[in-house]
């Protein structure tokens, strides 16, 4: 090997490094921009309800932990919420709501979506403890309804909602969703 020969060899070497060099360079200050950019923005999660199957009913009796689940995934549809979310909200009601019931049920929903986008507010209820009465397939679900304004909570107050079922063939569907009174225990 010659002298030249090595010598271009070192200048490939040193340009291929000087090329990598650049590269983490830039990789570097693009992370930081972007980190930068991000730290700048405001963001506000929403949880999505679960995706539950219809509630069996087995020897003439509901299961408890399927009205439950579907309890949920009615509260979570029409009362945690945002401009985002409401066709998926809509969609989870009109699969979990009894035929007879549907309609009424979609137009409750459709007026809480039409108040949720005309004031671009986003809602989201916390519930802290379920009251069953499974005689008359009833639940009721107390906890907190939050209000949100972009990222910055508006208002917050204690809701009762009583979520009334019927039994459709051989499933347990949505009937009745009514906001009640809280009263003093």
């Amino acid at each position: 090997m010659n002298f030249d020969t090595i010598k271009a060899r070192m200048y490939a070497a040193q340009r291929a490094r000087n090329i990598v060099t650049g590269l983490l360079v830039i990789s570097i200050g693009a992370n930081f921009l972007l980190s930068w950019r991000m730290s700048q923005e405001s963001t506000q999660v929403v949880l999505v309800p679960s995706r539950v199957s219809d509630g069996m009913v087995a020897r003439g009796s509901a299961d408890i932990r399927y009205i439950e689940a579907i309890t949920l995934d009615a509260l979570y549809a029409m009362y945690t919420i945002s401009p985002n979310t409401i066709s998926y909200g809509r969609n989870v009601i009109e699969r979990i709501a009894a035929g007879q019931d549907r309609a009424r049920l979609l137009d409750a929903y459709d007026d809480i979506a039409e108040d949720i986008r005309l004031r671009r507010i986003s809602t989201v209820f916390r519930p802290e403890r379920f009251e069953h009465n499974l005689a008359r397939l009833q639940v009721a679900v107390v906890g907190n309804l939050a209000t949100y304004l972009d990222t910055t909570e508006v208002s917050n107050s204690p809701r009762k909602i009583l979520f009334t079922f019927v039994e459709e063939g051989s499933s347990t569907r949505l009937s009745r969703v009514e906001l009640v009174e809280i009263t003093e225990e």
